[in-house]
């Protein structure tokens, strides 16, 4: 992802709402507020999608390029046309928030932004457990659209960027904090690490066993539970004899 520019990126404190003119939220399920209210349902995951791009790259867009990034498939001309139906349902929901001409199309640059992507990209090195609580699921994680390979492809990278960087800090924290003896706060970033990649077996064995570090047998037993049921559905097997061992001491 292109970084905001750094006058427009507002940082909030512990996601208490600013001034922002726009806050954008596009971990799970993407919300965006136009000055503190939120925009009309626009019915259609593709105007949520081009709403995003724009915000995540700032700066002026061929309509062209989009039309290619959004419409594979058709003709040139059929995707602009799409282009300026999409563009219209854009205007309707956000306003000025957007710039569209007849060549271009680019967010706003007079809006202030607060957007927790890039809050958590920029917050993460010196702040990791301020910036873990942005992560409220996967970059756009409920937005679906169809016959746009180019905007797919970049969601979909997007998206593992920001997850592996969530859950290479999570297990740094989660180490820190077992070899420090805080193994409530281990708990705590284990948790967030196994709802983020439930099919990791490896990771919910390790959240069991810092629960019985933490002398919670019960809340291991759950998660034991938790584990054989995900495994079941994903993979059609039970839980290792590695992780079934852990409660048999």
């Amino acid at each position: 992802m292109q970084p905001l520019e750094q006058e427009q990126l507002i940082e909030q404190n512990e996601m208490v709402e600013t001034a922002a003119n726009l806050t954008i939220r596009l971990f799970g399920t993407p919300s965006f507020s136009i000055n503190g209210q939120p925009l009309a349902e626009s019915t259609s995951h593709k105007v949520d999608a081009l709403f995003a791009y724009l915000v995540c790259q700032p700066f002026p867009h061929l309509r062209e390029a989009l039309a290619s990034l959004l419409f594979n498939a058709q003709s040139r001309n059929q995707a602009n046309n799409n282009l300026r139906v999409l563009l219209s349902r854009l205007r309707r929901v956000c306003e000025d928030a957007i710039l569209i001409n007849r060549q271009t199309v680019r967010l706003n640059p007079a809006y202030e932004v607060w957007l927790d992507t890039a809050v958590f990209e920029q917050t993460i090195p010196q702040q990791p457990e301020r910036a873990l609580k942005l992560y409220r699921g996967d970059f756009l994680e409920t937005i679906q659209v169809q016959d746009a390979k180019g905007f797919i492809e970049w969601a979909a990278l997007e998206r593992e960027q920001h997850r592996l960087k969530a859950l290479e800090t999570l297990l740094q924290l989660i180490n820190k904090y077992e070899a420090d003896g805080e193994i409530n706060k281990a708990i705590t970033f284990s948790q967030q690490l196994v709802t983020i990649e439930p099919h990791h077996e490896g990771w919910h064995r390790r959240l069991i066993n810092l629960h019985l570090q933490a002398g919670q047998r019960q809340q291991a037993e759950a998660q034991l539970e938790a584990c054989r049921l995900i495994m079941q559905e994903i993979f059609s097997r039970d839980v290792s004899s590695a992780t079934q061992a852990l409660l048999k001491k």
